[in-house]
């Protein structure tokens, strides 16, 4: 039984909210980022349009963008198996053991992003190993 307070659906409105947070997020910085190429693009073909050459700045803030590494979701799996592993020490009987299998998966995800976050996969180019 979780004890000092804290009911089971507190954890699960907790565990919501930081999916959903997190979600959303996500989600904004996906049309920011959808904003930022759009507004490249039309930089590209109105000097196209007008027979120019495009600056080469808008082709390398094109190349550069993707491949961002994940640390908002080594935060947010970090979170999720941290309030786990809390709601696994206050269980009863048949409770801990989904509760040690979630906490388990949550902490070994937030690793394997936390290590794709440091070694950056694709985040790399022709232009990093120049310089």
């Amino acid at each position: 039984m979780i004890s000092a307070g804290w009911d089971p659906w507190m954890v699960a409105f907790f565990i919501f909210a930081a999916v959903t947070i997190s979600m959303i997020g996500a989600g904004w910085a996906q049309y920011l980022e959808h904003q930022r190429r759009k507004q490249a693009m039309d930089v590209i073909k109105a000097a196209m349009e007008a027979g120019r050459d495009p600056p080469q700045i808008i082709y390398d803030q094109l190349s550069k963008s993707g491949g961002k590494p994940p640390w908002s979701e080594v935060v947010v799996f970090t979170a999720l198996g941290f309030g786990f592993w809390i709601a696994f020490s206050q269980a009863d009987g048949d409770s801990r053991t989904a509760f040690l299998v979630v906490a388990s998966t949550m902490t070994v995800t937030a690793l394997g992003c936390l290590a794709l976050a440091i070694m950056r996969p694709g985040g790399g180019g022709k232009d990093d190993e120049s310089e």
